[in-house]
């Protein structure tokens, strides 16, 4: 993705947010009568997309939350490559599969990495939309391995074995 195709997204979410906070502060009482742009940053990062490069010079428009996220990480030489799909909406969020882990979306708006062996069972779990639910934060490093929190549990990967704990 080149700097001017992230630049217009910036500029976009910028011009919907002062769309949205006119809209709010010009009917006083919020019933201006007009159907006005979202007005939270959450809203917006889920309804806005911006493509992401994926295989064989394929692209795939992603939330821009996602999108963001993904370049934070370094985009396509960062931890995760390339996209290797559109993302799969689930319960209010989503999630997007990459080469080296996914990204998922939460119904909050916050995005969050699983990947390797946690990823695996994650998705064996069901995914957001199985027990576990929606991750809580990135995996993070731990005595051996690595854990994950989800809303309905917690994935270990510990001396070569991943455990799921459901709550």
């Amino acid at each position: 993705m080149s700097r001017i195709t992230r630049t217009l997204a910036t500029v976009a979410v910028t011009a919907l947010t002062g769309v949205g906070m006119a809209a709010c502060a010009s009917g006083g009482d919020g019933t201006s009568g007009d159907t006005a742009a979202p007005t939270t940053v959450e809203e917006m990062t889920t309804t806005t997309s911006v493509a992401v490069p994926g295989p064989a010079d394929s692209e795939f428009d992603l939330a821009s939350a996602i999108a963001e996220r993904w370049h934070q990480l370094g985009g396509l030489e960062g931890d995760l490559g390339a996209a290797t799909g559109p993302a799969e909406d689930v319960d209010g969020g989503s999630i997007t599969q990459f080469e080296r882990g996914a990204l998922v979306l939460t119904p909050a708006g916050r995005v969050f990495v699983v990947q390797g062996e946690i990823l695996t069972a994650y998705l064996d779990a069901g995914g957001p939309a199985g027990d576990l639910g929606f991750p809580t934060a990135d995996e993070a490093s731990t005595d051996g391995g690595w854990i994950s929190t989800f809303d309905g549990g917690v994935i270990t990967y510990l001396d070569g074995v991943a455990e799921v704990e459901l709550n």
